[in-house]
């Protein structure tokens, strides 16, 4: 993929605003492999955030203060991520001319692609491929809604850390996977980073320079088009990669929730039991009922994806998906893995960003490292964001 790490920073934390749940996670980048120093993950109500909206912005702030103090995160910034309709990520053809003339000529070429107004996005964008004949050139264009990425810096400050990083989710997603399928600390996405753009009058966080980079050769395995889902609380983000270049990303308004739902109402659950159910608790409930329930809805992520994976088959982008990496809150659901990977007829595994870091596992109390591993890849790569400045 992109260079993500030019080893400027030695440290850094990620902060991951999910719906459900808030986690903070400090690296250390010292060693060989980075280190984990600090750790806390707290659940948040249902109502505190509601399909990506804070509807209790004083609770959500208090619960990453508490979460920040249970932790004893040190006075440093921190990286963060947004996600969701407001952020586009595509990829687009345009005419070949140098990156100088391309930041100018990439306003015109974003109104053809980005359903916002041009004045209300801050954008940015890598080249793919600089020549794919015709005299053009393929670039993948990130976007997003400058209020969001201003809304969640102000949220952080009001928490009382620096926001180095806004990034976009599904890239975080990506570059804890490629810590462990490529072996190397990749860096510089085009990505909605340092978020506010210049002229928001913001000088806290620059605005949208990628550092120049090269494309890192990826081996024969990571040829494969893989999709990350990573299922969250209220969303499942699709993010298809190919040799470390991203292909494809879409979010579906699919999440953990929706199950939850459905077993509370189709077991006659509470919600706190049926959460549990999510979690793979399945003591005392009909199993084969919870099966049937995560099939059912597990098929909406499939009917939501497939009109997307036939265009990218007639425009000749990919053939289909050679594998799955689960991971969110949704590793967890009973079958899920099992019918994704049933469904597409390919492999899938569980996402474990742990398995390339070192950590003392008494950080995590009383839940183990392999629990929490497949909650914790965007969290883990917002960490690993350290090269951004210095």
């Amino acid at each position: 993929m992109f260079g993500f790490l030019n080893k400027k920073r030695k440290s850094l934390t990620g902060m991951d605003i999910g719906s459900n749940v808030i986690k903070v996670l400090r690296l250390e980048m010292n060693e060989e492999r980075p280190v984990i120093t600090h750790f806390c993950m707290k659940d948040l109500p249902p109502e505190a955030i509601v399909d990506g909206e804070i509807m209790d912005r004083e609770l959500v702030i208090q619960t990453i203060q508490d979460c920040a103090a249970e932790a004893d995160l040190p006075d440093e910034p921190v990286a963060s991520a947004v996600a969701g309709r407001a952020v586009i990520v595509k990829k687009i053809v345009m005419d070949k001319m140098s990156e100088e003339d391309a930041r100018e000529a990439i306003y015109w070429e974003a109104e053809q692609h980005v359903p916002f107004d041009i004045d209300d996005i801050s954008l940015d964008f890598q080249v793919l491929q600089d020549d794919v004949g015709a005299d053009q050139m393929e670039l993948m264009l990130v976007a997003a809604k400058k209020d969001m990425i201003l809304g969640q810096a102000e949220l952080i400050r009001d928490a009382g850390f620096d926001p180095l990083v806004i990034d976009v989710a599904s890239f975080a997603n990506q570059n804890s996977w490629e810590l462990l399928s490529s072996g190397n600390l990749l860096a510089d996405q085009p990505t909605v980073e340092d978020s506010a753009p210049a002229d928001t009058g913001d000088d806290d966080i620059d605005g949208f320079e990628p550092a120049e980079s090269e494309m890192v050769d990826q081996d024969e395995g990571n040829e494969q088009f893989v999709a990350l889902m990573d299922v969250g609380g209220g969303v499942t983000n699709v993010h298809i990669v190919k040799g470390g270049v991203p292909i494809f990303t879409k979010d579906l308004p699919i999440g953990v929730a929706h199950f939850t739902e459905e077993f509370q109402k189709q077991l006659g659950l509470t919600w706190e039991t049926a959460q549990q159910v999510g979690r793979g608790n399945l003591e005392d409930v009909d199993q084969d009922l919870v099966m049937d329930i995560v099939r059912t809805v597990g098929s909406e992520i499939y009917k939501g994806l497939e009109p997307s994976l036939s265009y990218l088959k007639t425009a000749g982008e990919a053939d289909g998906i050679d594998h799955i990496v689960i991971s969110g809150g949704g590793a967890h659901l009973p079958g899920l893995k099992d019918y994704l990977s049933e469904i597409y007829a390919v492999p899938g595994e569980t996402a474990d960003p742990l398995a390339g870091l070192d950590f003392d596992p008494d950080l995590f109390g009383s839940e183990s490292p392999e629990h929490l591993s497949p909650l914790l890849t965007v969290c883990i790569g917002l960490a690993l964001r350290e090269g951004v400045n210095s």
